[in-house]
């Protein structure tokens, strides 16, 4: 292992020749992990080293870069300024390091690498298995690595490196990502099943007698219900908050109260009559987007480029897209 006092006398702090030198794609994964995990221990697992390895190659990064990397917080751990500074170019260095490795394996004919996708909760549960499953099975070489979580999640994961491609509902834009629509959706009430329940057509002021079920803050799906009972003047007998799909599609279904929710994440439960579907008068169609999320510093690279075309396939089939 390279200890930085060995590389040829002092330096100032952040010499570059050094940083170059210290700078592995072993060690800049690491810092990745700790920020992912929140655990020395369990990044150490992470990259497959002890964990005195894992610490041994931390304390040579900060003396290279001559500032703390990582401070304890409480029982975790977690990163200074500079390992968050780290951990971003971190995951672009990496990123296009992957790339180089799929555009080799492209020039000689085959496709290999790993695709790190985020994804909404709602797509990522009801849509995009069927997708990975087309797409796994015509590239057999290709890793996929899936996260599945609140719209605004998948913007950062996608904004800080951390996924190569993201699918989301529409949310607030950040700095550093390109967004392009994917697939029209639409806003739905959902009740539970059963004779002599909900009717399909209610008032808002109705819903001062319900309980209604919502997705976190974070979520597309909660922002667009709170516009919409806002600009009808609904207002419910109280709010419960779940941070999942499926406990929310549950929890209606069990008779907890009512929501509202993407078509694309109940159309099967629609269908089959585990969930009843109502409108709010006045209400009209709430319609939403699905978009694809991508880093604007980077190019795509083959990997993503064809699953792209697979992800686009089967959602033409599934309604109107932007293409």
């Amino acid at each position: 292992m390279t200890d930085p006092r060995d590389l040829g006398g002092a330096r100032p702090r952040g010499h570059p020749a050094l940083l170059q030198r210290i700078l592995d794609p072993l060690r800049l994964r690491l810092v990745l992990e700790v920020e992912r995990h929140g655990s020395i221990t369990r990044a150490a697992e992470a990259c497959s080293m002890a964990q005195p390895t894992a610490s041994e190659h931390l304390r040579t990064l900060e003396a290279a870069i001559g500032q703390r990397l990582y401070e304890r917080a409480g029982r975790a751990t977690r990163l200074t300024y500079a390992g968050q500074l780290l951990a971003r170019h971190a995951a672009r260095v990496l990123s296009e390091l992957e790339g180089l490795e799929q555009d080799l394996a492209a020039h000689t004919g085959s496709r290999t690498g790993t695709l790190r996708l985020a994804s909404c909760d709602g797509f990522g549960t009801s849509v995009l298995p069927d997708i990975l499953c087309r797409f796994a099975s015509e590239h057999a070489l290709i890793d996929l690595r899936v996260r599945v979580g609140r719209s605004a999640d998948v913007l950062r994961a996608v904004a800080q490196g951390d996924a190569d491609l993201g699918i989301a509902g529409e949310n607030r834009r950040l700095p550093g990502v390109v967004i392009e629509r994917l697939l029209r959706d639409e806003l739905v009430g959902i009740a539970p099943p059963g004779p002599g329940g909900m009717p399909e057509l209610i008032a808002p002021p109705a819903l001062a007698e319900l309980t209604l079920v919502t997705s976190s803050p974070d979520s597309s799906t909660r922002a667009l219900t709170e516009r919409m009972l806002g600009r009808v003047g609904g207002r419910p007998a109280r709010r419960v908050e779940l941070d999942s799909i499926d406990a929310l599609k549950r929890a209606v279904g069990g008779g907890l109260g009512v929501a509202f929710v993407s078509r694309l994440a109940v159309g099967d439960e629609l269908i089959s009559g585990a969930l009843r579907q109502f409108a709010l008068l006045g209400a009209g169609s709430v319609e939403c987007w699905l978009d694809v999320i991508r880093a604007a510093d980077r190019t795509p690279t083959p990997v993503e480029q064809a699953f792209e075309r697979q992800l686009r396939a089967g959602c033409a089939a599934l309604g109107e897209t932007d293409r």
